[in-house]
């Protein structure tokens, strides 16, 4: 099932364009949303953005932003033998290279972070704050270990999945290993578990 969507889940993405009133109030959304979770968190160090692939919306808004507060960037970097991610020191005047997905990554001599706020990628998504990835689990897990290794250290960790309002569906199918996001925008509005 999952398969299925995903293959449509890529068409139908290749397809959207936004246009700059969608853009303008993507941009909207992203700031009331940072704004909110800086409102209430004061110890935020550290965050991860992704390099957009195959018509993601690009993270890059978040730059300026996190910039403005001090906060450390990293982007993930993806180990195809353990299957996981682990995330490295990043800013926009860094070249990247080539990972083993095709995705662009920090190079291996940038220091790892571990990001308090994670900025994902998706195909889809639904209502209670679902995701469909690309299949590998890599953001699943490290989501997982991230939430686990913050709650033993009593700091906050949040993930915040980026995304068209076309991308929605009604149920994403769901396996044990799944993890919800805690946040989702789109360019119309933001779903998030406090609602």
């Amino acid at each position: 099932m999952k398969k299925i969507l995903r293959t449509l889940a890529k068409k139908k993405r290749s397809e959207i364009i936004l246009d700059v009133d969608s853009k303008i109030n993507l941009l909207k959304q992203i700031k009331y949303c940072l704004d909110n979770i800086f409102f209430h968190n004061h110890n935020i160090k550290t965050a991860s953005l992704y390099y957009p692939i195959s018509n993601e919306i690009e993270p890059f808004q978040f730059v300026k932003y996190f910039e403005d507060k001090n906060i450390i960037m990293g982007m993930p970097v993806v180990d195809i033998i353990k299957k996981s991610m682990l995330f490295r020191k990043w800013s926009p005047k860094d070249k990247l290279k080539v990972g083993p997905l095709g995705n662009l990554e920090p190079t291996c001599d940038k220091d790892i972070i571990l990001p308090q706020i994670m900025i994902v990628p998706m195909l889809m998504f639904d209502r209670e704050l679902s995701r469909l990835g690309y299949g590998g689990g890599y953001y699943d897990k490290s989501i997982f270990n991230l939430k686990k290794y913050f709650q033993k250290e009593k700091k906050f960790f949040i993930t915040i999945g980026l995304t068209y309002s076309e991308q929605e569906i009604e149920k994403i199918p769901y396996e044990n290993h799944d993890m919800n996001l805690d946040y989702i925008i789109t360019e119309k509005e933001i779903l998030s578990r406090e609602c």
